[in-house]
């Protein structure tokens, strides 16, 4: 995403979208009440003397106040839906609902009704340049194809693979049923706009099938595991020393955050606050480090409700973390209402001014 404009006095920004990753950071800038602008296409009204007419869609400038947003993960659109407020008055459309797609290549400008903390973790995000790694995880019955992406890790393919026989050369088995695929499958992930691609398999998989990867155009990673498939994939998440990559990816931070509110629920669960009450709790008692907020919440009906947190956590909390629901661990945020916190102190359970009350 490039910012090309940015008026932080009238909350107003420019962008341009250039990938589909962008489609997904937009989608957690704009809020109900915010002004969008962008170029679409909208139905023309023809008066005939029997009433009006459907006609031609035309291409046009228009501005919207966002009533909703509409983001399918993964996806390449972006649909934001409001009421119109400012269009050439040959169209007669103001105050009518009107939905702007917003796709890769669009330019679009967003004034805020409120630019906050986790606005600008997420915008800082968005003009680094996004990379997407290629997974290919590999086992003796399985291969699973993945991408791991800012909104998390998107299985793209699971395929089986025939069972190896008890009779012959297990390598040999194996590299005839990956001499095609392998290359197949990589440039399958270039396609999909990964710039490198990793490979991950046991060591037996990994010795029979290096040969293959040769033959990638993307630069190569090879990670032994002690499963590949889907297994592996989920074992690839879980791991220590590729924080670099996931830093790449936008996903350490919200990595280490689960890792540390997981932490502290078995350890030290006096300095967790979960769930909507608890955290708002918290907040009133400026004890809040770290807000952990589930991306899900924020692409659903509860956006409007969290936006209120975040709020208050924009002015007391150190540092407020959006978390992609396909990240391992995130699961625990989505039981617990899409929010949690980490917190500075202990927060008594009635804060001040709620006993008695």
């Amino acid at each position: 995403m490039r910012l090309l404009e940015e008026d932080r006095r009238l909350k107003r920004l420019k962008l341009q979208l250039e990938t589909s990753e962008d489609l997904y950071f937009a989608s957690l800038l704009i809020d109900e009440g915010d002004v969008v602008t962008a170029w679409t296409f909208r139905q023309l009204k023809v008066q005939r003397e029997i009433g009006a007419e459907r006609g031609d869609r035309v291409r046009v400038k228009l501005s919207v106040r966002v009533k909703k947003v509409e983001f399918q993960r993964f996806s390449d659109t972006l649909r934001v839906l409001g009421i119109i407020i400012d269009a050439p008055e040959w169209l007669e459309a103001k105050g009518s609902h009107h939905t702007i797609g917003l796709r890769p290549g669009d330019e679009v400008e967003v004034l805020k009704s409120s630019l906050l903390k986790h606005h600008e973790r997420i915008l800082q995000l968005a003009v680094q340049r996004v990379r997407v790694a290629g997974i290919l995880s590999a086992d003796v019955d399985e291969v699973a194809v993945a991408l791991l992406r800012p909104q998390g890790l998107e299985v793209v393919a699971v395929i089986s693979l025939p069972r190896p026989r008890k009779e012959g050369s297990l390598k040999e088995q194996l590299r005839e049923n990956f001499k095609d695929l392998i290359p197949q499958l990589a440039e399958e992930v270039k396609r999909r706009n990964a710039d490198l691609l990793l490979f991950v398999a046991p060591r037996l998989v990994r010795d029979a099938v290096k040969e293959f990867l040769e033959r990638s155009s993307l630069p190569v990673r090879i990670v032994e595991a002690s499963e590949g498939g889907l297994a592996g994939l989920y074992e690839l998440m879980r791991r220590d020393d590729l924080k670099e990559l996931l830093r790449e990816r936008a996903l350490l931070a919200p990595k280490l955050a689960l890792e540390e509110l997981i932490k502290r629920l078995d350890k030290d669960p006096e300095r967790v606050a979960v769930g909507a009450e608890e955290v708002s709790r918290a907040l009133s008692a400026r004890a809040v480090e770290i807000l952990l907020v589930l991306d899900e919440v924020l692409l659903g009906s509860e956006r409007e409700k969290t936006l209120e947190i975040l709020k208050n956590a924009s002015n007391t909390a150190r540092d407020i973390i959006v978390v992609p629901l396909e990240l391992e661990g995130a699961e625990l945020l989505r039981g617990s209402g899409g929010v949690a916190a980490l917190l500075y102190f202990a927060v008594p359970e009635y804060s001040l001014g709620e006993e008695g009350g």
